[in-house]
């Protein structure tokens, strides 16, 4: 019976104790029922720095920030997809989000794959006139005409004019860009400007090296093939 007693007095005296414990965790766990979960978030990458348009972006120039997904913008990149050696459409400020709407996309990169764009300047503006983009052209190469300094080497028994030969065959014509409003050149260059019209076309690197290298010397032209 003294053992009895002893029990009752113990739960009588633990009795309000444990009561509190008890409440405590009952509002705890009704809280915890209660309280809404944890939003979801997401990586993107970010400036962290003040980056411009006229260098292709490097490693050190992104970071990683973690953002409720509801804050990520449209087109966000992820640490996923990398964005080392794009370019920018324009100045980005430190701690915005990469987005693919902020890079500029290679003028050549729906051509395939290593293409790059080259331009050239066509002697003739009236032959660019009548390219789009998309056309298909050739690019051939010709050494200065003696003729034109007035000498004509066949009439003197010397060698004539070399045929032209081709350096870029069957590329397509990705942009015939216009003059510049505030240059007032026409489509020939106009005074003080260089002679003829631009053509950008999408050419493999050798190719685009192969132009370079004649336009420094020789006349250009193109013949259309669609």
């Amino acid at each position: 019976m003294s053992a009895l007693w002893r029990a009752l007095r113990l739960l009588a005296r633990w009795r309000r104790p444990l009561g509190t414990a008890c409440a405590a965790l009952a509002l705890t766990g009704a809280v915890l029922l209660l309280r809404p979960p944890p939003a979801p978030t997401a990586e993107v990458w970010v400036a962290a720095r003040p980056l411009t348009a006229l260098e292709p972006i490097s490693a050190g120039d992104l970071a990683v920030r973690t953002l409720p997904v509801h804050a990520v913008p449209e087109g966000a990149l992820s640490p996923a997809r990398s964005a080392v050696g794009r370019s920018l459409s324009g100045p980005v400020g430190r701690g915005e989000v990469i987005t693919r709407a902020r890079l500029a996309d290679p003028p050549a990169r729906g051509h395939g794959p290593g293409m790059v764009a080259a331009p050239l300047r066509v002697p003739d503006p009236g032959v660019v006139d009548l390219l789009r983009p998309g056309s298909r052209v050739d690019v051939l190469a010709a050494a200065p005409d003696p003729a034109a300094a007035g000498f004509d080497g066949a009439r003197f028994g010397g060698p004539a004019a070399a045929p032209a030969v081709t350096v870029v065959e069957d590329r397509p014509v990705i942009a015939v860009p216009g003059p510049r409003p505030d240059s007032g050149a026409g489509s020939g260059g106009g005074a003080g400007g260089p002679p003829g019209a631009l053509v950008l076309l999408a050419v493999p690197p050798h190719e685009a090296r192969a132009l370079a290298g004649h336009a420094a010397g020789d006349l250009l032209s193109i013949t259309i093939r669609g």
